[in-house]
């Protein structure tokens, strides 16, 4: 393989400077320094007069140097706490135990206290006993600052992570927009907007890719009609979707800290120009991305056009990506280099990579967690497409760490159009009335977080057995952590979590309505919530200074793991670490290497070679940025013990099961609580009590609005024996708003279908996890049945005593059988049958009449009893004789009458009538009952006395004609007959 001019060689194994696990959050590096030899080998050797391993001379001053990847000439002013070389080290003394007995490992010449680990080849300067390589000459790079840009290097190692990341992104943003647009409701959308499918589904990719990196999504409309008429309008959204920032910003850091630490910048001006390339060029792709994909319509129709846009063309899609970007690049850049923070020339920031270590393990593993729980929760629970599940995912997540924390989020709406507003909003946290109680159990999340955060925050500084004096705990520095959660969450909270939509419109259009008008609605977390994030923070530096330590010592592979290149050296000794190639340099550490740096004598001139295999030795003081070796200051008691490593076990184990326990009880509970306990679920248990002939159940799941008297009907005998029940139950849909739920539910009963709308409130927990749904009252209709002359009847089988004419009662849903209560010799009827929904729905139910026919001998009953009540009537001494269909008309104008006799000459002839006119539903009184009429009317003779003007007494007589109107109806088997005096008549 061959190399251009001024680029360095590429080595077999290429040194990738950070590749420790857990390394990924620090961005202070330093190069390795010198192997020390093993315990037990053999004595070192001393070098040559005036050797000084790692300052070997560069062969080019101002160029880069022939080396392998990862070696290069120092160009950076000064050597400080850095040294001269790449290869100097930044670890300070070998920590001395306080204890006798207890004697630490080897140490590095210049006082690592590491123990010594496989170096990379070309990681490490040539120190005596090893031979030197030859390096070829190269071309130098032009001269100044600007020299470096005539060289592929700086353009590939700019641009080729940009590239790629981008690439990513774009690939997994069509994913994401491929399962979005297949969804039926998104299509139907679009197409009621006017635009097709396949537009959208072109736009909607670069879309998501802009809101990743903080930009914007809008909509503008403008309309015209005959230029009178017009409307400006848009639509801007807001909302990172953070499955696709975290791959493409992670990858975008990790390609470009990995080509930093193969190929270094060779001066901090080389640094800032790889960055500004970097930022410059992602973020311009991306908004020309936006302007080549935005969906546009435009629309003529009738003397009017419209014009529609779908883009991320915003300011904000420009200048946020580019501040994320450059963000993001600069971090990479800082963590790749050698020089770690010195790369940019802050060296200032090496004291925020353990805070912010810190900050950043405790809130992955916590959004990590809850992102896999929402993962299962979203499409199985709260019955979300599964098309969304990749877009939210790991949003959900953000928003349960923000609650489980004691934080919250908030939903709010706000509209206006000219002086009137109005809005409304909500908020959820862990003490919110229809907050899950399984979110409760997220607490052991955070603990798990924290203390795994405080192993971080503890081996991150030095520990309090090595320090002489004045703070052992150094308790000064216990604000860092919380301030770094503070700043984290408040950056998360301001910029990453909120979703937001705003609609403005303006124009003659809305001239109409008193102006401008606009919308406003978003989630976002709860002003204070970042606040108590820095309370979880204090107690992570707590646990770190208190039970950290033992924690540590319990836990050393997981530590390392976590913390990575930015664990304290005296902690790498107490852990019997190999030292991390580019470890972080920690400020106690320069300080150290600058003191002894200045006051270390001059250093003597190389040895030569030893024969191979034999280890390097050095008699003389090391080279300056490096510490001298020598005692450390006296401790504060002696080094931290691990807990007892059974017990440790033990608690590891269970801790390790809470967790899993704790991550499937919450997926478990959450599909019983959308399954068992949802409003889907109450609706369904609902119709199964109805499907069963359960009346009693159905109360119990829902009470009904009706009085006692009124629930004749509502009983297990009556429903049971219904013809029909509810069957091929269906939840057709489903919407769950704060505390209330609606449910649409379809139903059929004895082939004819209908459906209901049902409503749900939450009313609290049931065993603390779990929802509690109840049903609201549903409107129920009313079994509708006519049955004149009848005061009882049988519904399904039970006797039902009539009011006014028939049977008007509530009813469940079902096909009810209504027939005579008993057979009787006086009335016939066929059972009718009846079918009753609910209230509201189509054809809520059918009224019928139980068309009972008189039979012979009720007319004759009847007919019996109207002659034996003109005989009694005739019986009688009265003109005018009481309830009688009779009467004397010319006697009204006589006076002193006696000797009453009335006789019948003839009977009326009597007809039974069940005429809908008499029957249900017409007259009170009148309507339980057959209508009782003469065809002829019957007469009768009267005669009497009376006395004339002059007091003589003299006789009378008049023949009367008369009718006959009442009713006929049967009462306890019986026929009674009601004549009605007044309905009668007499001529």
């Amino acid at each position: 393989m061959t190399t251009s001019p001024g680029e360095p060689k590429p080595s077999d194994e290429p040194d990738e400077r950070g590749a420790a696990a857990g390394g990924g959050a620090t961005g202070e590096t330093a190069g390795p320094g010198p192997v020390p030899p093993r315990p037990g080998s053999a004595p070192p050797t001393p070098p040559p007069p005036g050797h000084a391993p790692g300052h070997e001379p560069n062969q080019q001053s101002g160029q880069y140097s022939g080396q392998q990847p990862g070696r290069h000439p120092d160009q950076y002013p000064g050597a400080g706490a850095y040294g001269s070389q790449p290869g100097a080290s930044s670890y300070g003394s070998r920590p001395q135990s306080a204890h006798p007995g207890v004697q630490p490992p080897p140490v590095h010449p210049g006082g690592l206290p590491f123990h010594p680990g496989s170096q990379h080849p070309g990681m490490q300067p040539p120190v005596g006993g090893y031979p030197q390589q030859t390096q070829p000459a190269q071309r130098p790079f032009s001269q100044g600052p600007l020299g470096v840009l005539a060289h592929g290097v700086t353009w590939r190692t700019a641009l080729v992570p940009a590239g790629i990341a981008l690439l990513t992104g774009i690939v997994l943003s069509i994913i994401v927009s491929a399962l979005l647009t297949s969804m039926a409701d998104l299509s139907s959308m679009t197409e009621e907007f006017g635009m097709s499918g396949g537009s959208v589904g072109y736009t909607l990719p670069f879309v998501l890719l802009a809101l990743a990196l903080g930009g914007s999504g809008v909509v503008r409309v403008n309309a015209d009609f005959d230029g009178v008429v017009g409307l400006d309008g848009a639509m801007h959204i807001a909302g990172a979707p953070l499955l696709i920032s975290i791959v493409t910003v992670g990858l975008l850091w990790w390609l470009t800290k990995r080509s930093e630490a193969r190929f270094p910048s060779p001066h901090r001006a080389a640094t800032w120009l790889r960055i500004g390339i970097t930022s410059l060029a992602f973020t311009l792709v991306v908004f020309l991305l936006q302007l080549i994909f935005a969906a546009r319509l435009s629309i003529s129709e009738s003397g009017g056009t419209a014009a529609l846009e779908f883009s991320a063309v915003t300011a904000r899609t420009f200048f946020l990506p580019l501040l994320v970007v450059l963000v993001t690049t600069a971090w990479a850049r800082v963590a790749g280099h050698f020089k770690g923070t010195e790369a940019i020339g802050a060296p200032f920031l090496r004291w925020v990579v353990p805070a912010g270590l810190v900050a950043l393990v405790h809130t992955a593993i916590a959004v990590a967690v809850f992102a896999v729980i929402a993962l299962f929760v979203l499409p199985l629970s709260l019955d979300m497409p599964w098309q969304t599940v990749p877009l939210l995912f790991v949003n959900a997540g953000a928003v349960l760490t923000s609650i489980v924390h004691l934080g919250g989020v908030s939903v709010a709406a706000e509209g206006a159009l000219a002086d009137f507003t109005d809005g409304v909003s909500s908020s959820v946290t862990l003490f919110s009335e229809h907050t899950p109680g399984i979110l409760w159990l997220g607490l052991l999340v955070v603990v798990l977080s924290v203390l795994l955060a405080a192993l971080v925050s503890t081996v991150t500084r030095r520990p309090h057995w090595t320090v002489a004096a004045g703070d052992p705990q150094q308790w000064s520095s216990a604000w860092r952590a919380p301030v770094a959660l503070l700043v984290l969450w408040g950056l998360l909270s301001l910029l990453v979590l909120p979703i937001r939509v705003t609609m403005v419109g303006s124009g003659e259009l809305m001239e109409e309505f008193g102006g401008s008008g606009g919308l406003r609605a978003g989630v976002g977390a709860l002003p204070w919530s970042f606040l108590l994030f820095a309370v979880w923070g204090v107690i992570i530096e707590v646990l770190s200074r208190t039970v950290g330590p033992r924690l540590v010592m319990s836990l050393p592979a997981l530590t390392k793991f976590l913390a990575g290149r930015a664990i304290h050296p005296y902690w790498g000794q107490t852990l019997g670490m190999d030292e991390p190639r580019g470890a972080l340099i920690h400020p106690d550490i320069a300080a150290e290497m600058a003191a002894r740096a200045q006051a270390a004598p001059p250093v003597q001139a190389p040895a030569a070679p030893a024969a191979p295999g034999t280890a390097p030795t050095y008699d003389s003081p090391p080279p300056p940025g490096y510490p001298a070796p020598g005692p450390n200051p006296a401790g504060h008691g002696a080094p931290a013990q691990p807990f007892d490593k059974r017990k440790a076990t033990i608690i590891g184990v269970v801790a390790g099961a809470l967790v899993v326990a704790l991550v499937g009880g919450i997926i478990v509970v959450t599909q019983l609580n959308g399954r068992m306990f949802g409003p889907e679920a109450v609706a369904e248990k609902y119709f199964s009590e109805l499907s069963d002939g359960d009346a009693d159940g159905a109360l119990r799941v829902a009470d009904v609005n009706v009085p006692a008297e009124q629930r004749t009907l509502l009983t297990n005998d009556v429903l049971r024996a219904a013809e029909a029940l509810p069957q091929d139950v269906t939840i057709e849909d489903s919407q769950v708003s704060d505390g209330s739920a609606t449910v649409d539910v379809s139903y059929d009963i004895g082939g004819s279908k209908n459906s209901v709308t049902l409503s749900l409130r939450k009313a609290g927990k049931k065993a603390m996890f779990f929802d509690d749904w109840k049903l609201e009252s549903p409107d129920l209709y009313n079994l509708s049945v006519g049955a004149p002359g009848l005061d009882t009847v049988k519904v399904n089988g039970v006797d039902v005593p009539t009011s006014g004419g028939g049977v008007e009662l509530p009813a469940f849903p079902a096909l009810y059988t209504v027939g005579l209560a008993e057979e009787s010799e006086f009335v016939e009827a066929a059972a009718v049958q009846s079918r009753v929904f609910f209230t509201g729905a189509d054809g809520d139910g059918e009224a019928t009449v139980l068309a009972a026919e008189p039979t012979d001998a009720f007319r004759s009953e009847v007919e019996s009893q109207v002659k034996t009540l003109i005989d009694t009537c005739a019986a009688k001494t009265d003109a005018e004789p009481d309830g009688c269909p009779f009467a004397s008309y010319g006697s009204t104008y006589m006076d002193d009458l006696g000797d009453i006799v009335w006789s019948i000459e003839s009977y009326p002839t009597v007809t039974v009538t069940g005429d809908d006119y008499y029957g249900f539903g017409d007259y009170d009184g009148e309507q339980a009952a057959w209508w009782v009429t003469s065809e002829s009317p019957g007469e009768a003779l009267v005669t009497g006395t009376y006395t004339d003007y002059f007091d003589d007494t003299e006789t009378f007589d008049e023949t009367v004609t008369f009718d006959i109107s009442g009713t006929a109806e049967i009462v306890d088997g019986k026929v009674v007959v009601n004549v009605d005096p007044d309905g009668s008549g007499f001529y």
